[in-house]
């Protein structure tokens, strides 16, 4: 990803010598006309603010590389702090619906964009999470 879109996922430290706590950043999907913004971090530092952090930063280095490229972020719904920390980012809500690859059959898919999206966008988007 990053020799091809310049941007890709990072591990993040809580030191530089320290262990990895998480990791995060921006990829394309293959095929996909968006930028898909993930985070996933230790619980033992949750609430630290390193989602935040660290998705503020792949936001904007995914805006300077391809600004017109929508950001958008995949959550289950049951994920609270994801979901806060999407919507601290200033992302909304553009799809919610089921989450058809998930072995749990009552999970539910939510996707926020970092802007209004298009129709062209919205149903992009519910392609993919319906698989």
């Amino acid at each position: 990803q990053f020799a091809q879109h310049g941007l890709g996922y990072w591990s993040v430290r809580e030191k530089a010598d320290g262990p990895v706590v998480g990791r995060g950043g921006c990829t394309i999907p293959t095929g996909r006309p968006w930028w898909n913004l993930y985070y996933r971090f230790a619980t033992s530092v949750h609430g630290r603010g390193y989602a935040g952090e660290m998705g503020q930063r792949a936001l904007e280095a995914a805006r300077d590389i391809e600004p017109s490229r929508p950001v958008v972020a995949y959550l289950l719904e049951h994920n609270q702090a994801s979901r806060r920390t999407a919507e601290r980012l200033g992302m909304t809500l553009a799809w919610r619906g089921p989450d058809r690859p998930n072995p749990d059959h009552d999970a539910i898919r939510l996707v926020y964009v970092d802007r209004e999206p298009t129709d062209e966008l919205i149903a992009a988007i519910e392609a993919h999470a319906l698989g």
